[in-house]
């Protein structure tokens, strides 16, 4: 037995105190129950001393717990990983009833992938630990954290050995300490005959147009061999060279590729090495990022006048200011929204983007992802050029676009808006239930038609009817006032079966509209452009919704032979059409179609501008011309209005957003509604210094980015200086680092030498990654802006050949282990030694104790005597061990005699009236001072026969007679 607070065990010094008050007095005579209840009282007072005290039971446990951990770094390969599972599925089968087990997967990190538990069954793996590296240190210290107490303690490494990051002896001690035993299954690999690969690929990092230079390359190899070096750039062969490597270290397998660089923008080399005897290709293979420098390059991305989803021509957008640009001495590149890049290679290539009128469905969501993450953490400029097809009325609402831009989608501005009632009939058949970017079509669907909740103002009201061969589960109609309960309700609409019934759901969108007396009724009507049926009877329908002010627009999604009838009837419907082959657009047509019927965002009438604040957008300008049209927005709380319409609305604003910029130009930049400022003689300028806004600053400084791996983090090192070669000093300094997958890594950089500033981040996946430098003294002229690349190749894991059961032998000696080699019947035999545990007990203790009160409380103030033991076996056991026995009248007390008795006499019946008299009866006499005999027979109580009439005798008052006629005479007497 152990105690958690010991300390409370003095209080057991009072017991003799205790002992001496309960002690009986001399005077008085000591019996069982005086000695019964010290002992009792004694007993609970040790009792809760011991409960106080925390009182333990120590013992040793037949337990078993173990924990398997197995290496799924990118050096184990498909088979070895088959077999570590193989081995973890037999161990589990032959668990025993106490023994328990855990799984963890390591790599470069290590992750549970099952805690500890009883079962004997192994489901399918799927932690995704970091493969880049192998840490068997932390995954023993990961291990060691997840044991339960009171076990015997066993640990299975299932690796190949070949550890590159963590200190594992260091790990082995700590299990040792533990009383961990390490045993471990050797993941052997083939034998490596003849290996090459590729060990560096140094380029500069920033050079000029139409320069030469060498692009340095380090191999190695395990044998001499002839190979071939090849560099890719663009998707294009730029260089190859034969070569002949050597058996050595990379000094000696070193080469130098003559290159000369193109345009301006970021290049990535890939060079390829392709051994004559190989046997790992994962590591034939590396990239460097080269940024050429030149005038700062614009893109320009705007419809080119192709034909809309009405067929109606597309007038070209961007003419005017692309002149105006490239008059200003910027190089300008100009492309359609679809062709607009989704990767920030491509975008880093320019020192900022124009979107031009452009409809947020003619982007896709990576395509706008990208566009935000180049502007928010690479430092990328965003100018969006307004136009009917733009901001709120191109369904920027709820986008990233939205996010990136300095205005809202949204006017707050209520009483300009009429009441709108909007009815989206959705197609909910088999085809929405497809699979699209992670989503099904009707989720997409689901949440276009939630954004038109949110964009709706709260005297509006909308009903959502899902419809595939019939109306199911209808939303409304609500009033927007009841957001939360709308969107919960649509977010829960699901895919049904069959195609879409065009009349049906025609039909119930005009029934929900019928009770409605808002100025603006909208149908919004989504339909498989393939599979859109019961056509008949729908124009007359679309007659019958027109005629009452009803507006009806068509949305096909995917092509078909339904589509031009989708058309049609968007024309009867004096509706729009939109055709969209991605449900990811749907979101952007939905709020597209509720600014376009709220008629508030779309604003064409005249008017000049005001100036809202000062800005370099303006330098130099004093007067800007008359405009005529503008799509209506809000500012954001922290964006600057430099021009405001005469709603004050904004029409020029601008402000940071992350380490970017962001314009937004509300109105155009044609002649639909600037048709003076495209006239105007200062057009050039305004855009030129719109754009240039945008740009980053401090290209002027001389800034060297060099990124290199050492374990399992990448050095960062950046080199500034002025454009006269000064070191650039005390500056803060930071950079984003932006993953291949997207993610994004914010690093401070800490000066370490005259102009240097170093940093780490740990690369989580191979591929390219992009760095943005920013850093600044605290003034605007000392401003550092730069935009590198670096690439990891591949795993280092393909730099470690050699299997190393030397290293697993070590961890096990280290503890007492073995190698179980693939008797997994070993790993869990009872032959550790088991720890003691303690469970606590002063519960009991505490409960035993309160038990025992009551008993304490009945010892000292009951008596009970062997009578009242005798009665209470005859009120229990007796009634039915002795139903039929009578009680022995010698036993019986006075008392019982006499009450017996009187219920013999009470229970004698008197004989009938019929019944002959008894003549000559002497009447019974009862002497006051007779004691009563032993054994009396029953009284006859006799009738005396009817006197005949005459004159009522007087009540006799003699003593005689028995105790019934003396109460009756009494009772006589009292009435007369």
């Amino acid at each position: 037995m152990s105690f958690t607070t010991p300390l409370a065990l003095l209080l057991l010094t009072a017991v003799p105190f205790l002992i001496w008050a309960g002690w009986p007095q001399l005077r008085l005579r000591r019996n069982k129950r005086d000695w019964l209840s010290l002992g009792l009282r004694l007993t609970i007072v040790l009792l809760i001393v011991l409960a106080l005290a925390g009182a333990q039971m120590v013992r040793a446990a037949d337990e078993l717990a173990v924990v398997f951990l197995i290496d799924a770094s990118d050096s184990i390969s498909v088979e070895q990983a088959a077999q570590a599972e193989q081995f973890v599925r037999q161990s589990l089968s032959q668990m025993g009833q106490n023994d328990q087990a855990a799984i963890i997967l390591f790599g470069g990190n290590a992750l549970v992938e099952r805690p500890m538990s009883r079962l004997n069954e192994l489901n399918q793996l799927s932690s995704r630990p970091q493969t880049l590296h192998t840490n068997i240190a932390e995954a023993i210290r990961l291990g060691l954290a997840i044991y339960p107490a009171g076990s015997a303690r066993r640990m299975i490494i299932l690796s190949d050995g070949a550890a590159t990051l963590g200190d594992t002896a260091e790990a082995a001690r700590l299990a040792r300490a533990n009383g961990v035993q390490i045993d471990y299954v050797p993941l052997s690999r083939p034998t490596l005959e003849s290996e090459a690969w590729l060990v560096e690929v140094s380029a500069p990092t920033r050079i000029s147009e139409n320069e030469n230079f060498n692009l340095l390359v380090q191999a190695q190899s395990t044998a001499d061999m002839p190979a071939l070096l090849r560099v890719i750039a663009d998707g294009q062969i730029v260089a190859e060279q034969a070569v002949q490597l050597r058996n050595g270290g990379p000094e000696i397998n070193q080469f130098s590729l003559p290159l000369r660089t193109g345009q301006q923008g970021f290049i990535r080399y890939s060079v390829q090495l392709e051994p004559q005897n190989d046997t790992f290709y994962q590591n034939n293979q590396l990239a460097a990022f080269t940024e050429i420098t030149g005038p700062p390059r614009v893109l320009i991305v705007a419809p080119d006048g192709t034909l809309d989803d009405n067929g109606q021509p597309v007038p070209s957008e961007a003419p005017q200011l692309v002149a105006a640009l490239e008059a200003a001495g910027l190089e300008v590149t100009q492309i359609t929204p679809e062709q607009l890049p989704s990767g920030l290679a491509e975008l880093s290539n320019f020192a900022s983007v124009v979107l031009v009128n452009v409809n947020a469905k003619n982007l896709t969501p990576r395509n706008m992802s990208a566009l935000q993450t180049y502007v928010r953490d690479l430092g990328g400029g965003l100018v969006a050029v307004g136009g009917p097809d733009s901001y709120g009325m191109g369904g920027y609402f709820g986008t990233p676009l939205e996010e990136i831009l300095p205005v809202e989608m949204q006017i707050k501005d209520e009483e300009r808006f009429p009441s709108v009632s909007i009815v989206i009939v959705i197609d909910r058949s088999g085809s929405m239930g497809a699979s699209e970017g992670g989503l099904t079509k009707i989720q997409l669907a689901a949440e276009g038609a939630v954004r038109v909740v949110e964009l709706l103002n709260d005297f509006d009201d909308i009903t959502v009817i899902p419809v595939d061969t019939q109306p199911t589960g209808q939303v409304g109609p609500l009033p927007a006032t009841q957001r939360g309960e709308a969107i919960d309700q649509i977010r829960q609409i699901g895919a049904g079966g069959g195609g879409i019934y065009v009349r049906t759901g025609l039909a119930e969108a005009r029934d929900a509209l019928a009770q409605s007396d808002n100025q603006v009724k909208h149908i919004i009507v989504l339909a498989d452009g393939a599979d859109a049926e019961e056509k008949e009877g729908v124009p007359e329908l679309l007659a019958e919704l027109t005629a009452a002010g009803v507006t009806i627009s068509f949305v096909a999604i995917g092509n078909g032979s339904d589509v031009q009838w989708l058309q049609d009837m968007a024309v009867l419907g004096n509706g729009r059409f939109h055709f969209t082959d991605r449900a990811a657009n749907l979101p952007a047509i939905f709020t597209q179609e509720t600014t376009s019927i709220q008629r508030s965002y779309l604003i064409e009438e005249p008017f000049f501008p005001t100036l809202g604040r000062s800005s370099p957008i303006l330098s130099g300008i004093t007067a800007v011309p008359q405009l005529s049209g503008y799509v209506g927005s809000s500012p954001k709380t922290t964006a600057q209005v430099i021009l405001e319409t005469h709603l004050e609305d904004p029409l020029l604003a601008s402000w940071q957003y992350g380490l970017g910029r962001s314009v937004a130009w509300t109105s155009d930049a044609t002649t639909r509604w600037g048709d003076e400022w495209v006239r105007w003689d200062e057009f050039p300028r305004f855009w030129s210094q719109a754009v240039r806004w945008t740009i980053s600053q401090g290209r002027d400084s001389a800034v060297e980015t060099v990124v290199r791996l050492d374990g399992d983090t990448a050095v960062l090192t950046v080199d500034t200086r002025t454009p006269t070669g000064e070191f650039l000093n005390n500056l803060n300094m930071e950079a984003n680092v932006v993953d291949p997958q997207g993610n994004t890594q914010n690093v401070t950089l800490s000066q370490t030498a005259p102009g240097r500033y170093e940093s780490r981040f740990r690369p989580t996946a191979e591929g390219a990654y992009f760095l943005r430098i920013a850093g600044s003294d605290g003034t605007e002229e000392t401003v550092i802006g730069q935009t590198s690349g670096w690439v990891l190749g591949y795993s280092p894991e393909y730099q470690q050949f050699n299997f190393d059961p030397q290293l697993l032998a070590s961890l096990a000696d280290e503890t007492g282990g073995r190698n179980l080699g693939q008797i997994s019947e070993a790993v869990f035999a009872h032959d550790l030694p088991s720890e003691t545990t303690s469970r606590p007990i002063w519960p009991f203790l505490l409960l035993t104790a309160v038990l025992l009160l009551p008993a304490d409380v009945a010892v000292r103030r009951l008596v009970i005597t062997k009578a009242d033991l005798r009665r209470a076996w005859a009120a229990t056991g007796g009634r039915v061990f002795s139903r039929s026995q009578t009680v022995d009248e010698s036993e019986r007390t006075p008392q019982m005699t006499s009450l017996f008795q009187a219920k013999q006499r009470a229970g004698t019946r008197l004989p009938a009236a019929t019944d002959a008299p008894v003549e000559n009866a002497p009447p019974a006499v009862q002497r006051p001072d007779a004691s009563p005999p032993t054994s009396t027979p029953s009284p006859t109580f006799i009738q005396q026969p009817k006197p005949e009439a005459g004159p009522k005798p007087p009540p006799s008052t003699s003593g005689s007679g028995t105790l019934a006629s003396r109460l009756l005479d009494k009772k006589k007497k009292d009435e007369g």
